[in-house]
């Protein structure tokens, strides 16, 4: 099974964000509970523009991609998405590399985290091998770690993507003092070209939890 992983940047008009929650809200729900093949979607926004949003979804293969496209809730949201949204709508094409989640609810205290890195170039194989070590340690071993999916843009491999869900702050802190994060850290520092934090909190997160994918 090769799971389908979106990752799409959609701006928010002034003054229509309550609006476009809704929607959006809407269309998670209706997909997650009701739709077999949608795995999870996780809407976010920036925390200083709250109007940049992102929307991560995931999807069991193509067929159940295709078949929320016909969906009702996201018909529902293309008919009102052009009266919501700016003309920055972005589709970041990726594949994914690591794809690990628990089924967990969302509370105010909930952490998300979205990073890019560069890997330089070579050294990409290296980098997978450390990275995927360190994924899977997190999920099997820390009950605060709730999502974590990694994914490499399409024709550009050493382009890495990651998303990130924690039970909340106390738990990513805790992930960051663990042998296998530290590990990462210290054998990675060499063969990163950049790194980029974008500073994100959740709208709207949900899943169905136990997914499990290695490429």
């Amino acid at each position: 099974m090769l799971p389908i992983f979106n990752i799409f940047e959609l701006g928010v008009k002034e003054n229509e964000k309550n609006a476009y929650v809704a929607v959006g809200k809407n269309n998670i729900t209706k997909s997650v509970l009701n739709d077999e093949g949608t795995l999870g979607m996780y809407l976010v926004q920036e925390k200083e523009n709250p109007n940049m949003t992102y929307m991560f979804e995931v999807y069991e293969d193509e067929k159940s991609y295709q078949e929320h496209v016909k969906s009702e809730q996201y018909k529902e949201f293309l008919k009102k998405s052009p009266a919501i949204l700016t003309n920055h709508k972005k589709k970041i094409q990726v594949m994914p590399e690591y794809m690990g989640d628990k089924k967990f609810v969302q509370t105010r205290n909930t952490r998300v985290n979205y990073v890019t890195v560069d890997v330089k170039e070579g050294f990409n194989d290296a980098f997978r091998e450390i990275v995927l070590d360190e994924m899977k340690q997190s999920i099997k071993k820390e009950e605060g770690v709730y999502v974590i999916y990694a994914a490499t843009a399409i024709g550009n491999p050493n382009k890495w993507y990651f998303f990130e869900i924690y039970e909340n702050e106390k738990a990513y802190q805790k992930h960051r003092k663990t042998a296998h994060f530290k590990k990462y850290i210290e054998q990675t520092e060499n063969i990163i070209e950049n790194k980029e934090f974008i500073n994100i909190e959740g709208v709207k997160l949900l899943n169905k939890g136990n997914l499990n994918y290695v490429k």
